[in-house]
């Protein structure tokens, strides 16, 4: 009987032993093989979460890409960012969505929740370091390791299919023609997504802080912008919330916020994101406002203000 507890073991030993190696051969293989690159022209960077997705048509913008992604906490961003900075040392200028959820402690379930752990680890576990590690052991270990063995079996995949290349997996411009906001109003669907007490995401707006640092550490312009929201979106009761984290936390950056701008609802995918349509329409200012040197105005949202008063009166 003890032989074979020994032998149970001996094979439950070398099991671990297997399988801690191949996450760590798997993760080492990645890491030092995958790529970040793009184009060289590319001088302007754009990242966030669904509403920079929908809103920022990047063809429209000159020398720019969007690399946000739907879903994406400011943890995952930062990862993101690190190494997209990294491989391309001809970044100027990153402009971060900054909307309503964003500052709300919905995103700590974004940061260590199983949903977005398993869907973001695949790209950015072989990267991370261990302070951003063992931020989400602390809050959810158990999801972790599921988390962790999905990882490495699409870096599995990766390895055998050879495809190193991230940059055209981890983000995009993601255009929709649906319209549902007529259907969700008649529904009276208006799908708010804040805590009750409207209480504050620390880990979310720590990683938002160490983005805006990266980019001051690297001489890289750096700014917040608030994408055009439906006026019924139910996320814009913490508004007063949201003021108050720009003027407290972030009074060193400056937010092009464009939440004021209007239009019809067959511009809106729904009430918290602009469509194809309604993309193009906030694409072509923002990009005019650019392309008029906007960014060396020392009035850049008066700026900004007075072209949205024109475009919401034609």
């Amino acid at each position: 009987m003890k032989g074979f507890i020994k032998k149970i073991i001996a094979f439950l030993a070398l099991a671990i032993i297997a399988l801690v190696a191949i996450v760590l051969s798997s993760n080492y293989i990645v890491k030092s093989k995958s790529t970040f690159n793009i184009d060289k022209d590319i001088t302007n960077l754009f990242i966030g979460h669904s509403h920079s997705v929908c809103s920022v048509n990047d063809s429209i913008f000159k020398n720019s890409i969007n690399l946000s992604a739907s879903g994406e906490a400011y943890f995952y961003n930062y990862q993101k960012l690190k190494l997209v900075l990294d491989a391309n040392k001809q970044i100027e200028t990153l402009f971060i969505e900054f909307a309503n959820n964003q500052v709300d402690s919905v995103m700590d379930d974004w940061t260590w929740g199983y949903e977005k752990m398993s869907y973001y680890l695949p790209f950015y576990s072989p990267f991370m370091e261990s302070d951003d590690f063992n931020l989400l052991l602390d809050h959810n270990s158990t999801d972790l390791f599921a988390s962790y063995s999905i990882a490495t079996r699409k870096h599995l995949y990766r390895i055998l299919s050879g495809d190193y290349d991230l940059v055209n997996d981890v983000g995009s411009f993601e255009p929709s023609m649906l319209s549902k906001v007529d259907e969700l109003i008649a529904k009276k669907d208006f799908n708010p997504t804040l805590s009750k007490n409207l209480s504050l995401s620390k880990t979310n707006l720590s990683y938002l802080r160490k983005m805006i640092d990266l980019c001051k550490a690297n001489n890289i312009k750096v700014f917040l912008i608030r994408s055009p929201q439906h006026p019924l979106y139910a996320d814009l009761k913490n508004e007063s919330v949201y003021k108050d984290v720009l003027k407290t936390q972030f009074n060193d950056v400056e937010l092009f916020d464009f939440d004021a701008m209007e239009f019809p609802n067959s511009h809106y995918l729904d009430l918290h994101h602009l469509n194809y349509n309604g993309a193009n329409e906030f694409s072509t200012l923002f990009n005019n406002l650019l392309e008029n040197n906007l960014l060396n105005s020392p009035r850049k949202q008066r700026i900004i203000d007075s072209s949205i008063k024109a475009f919401n009166e034609n």
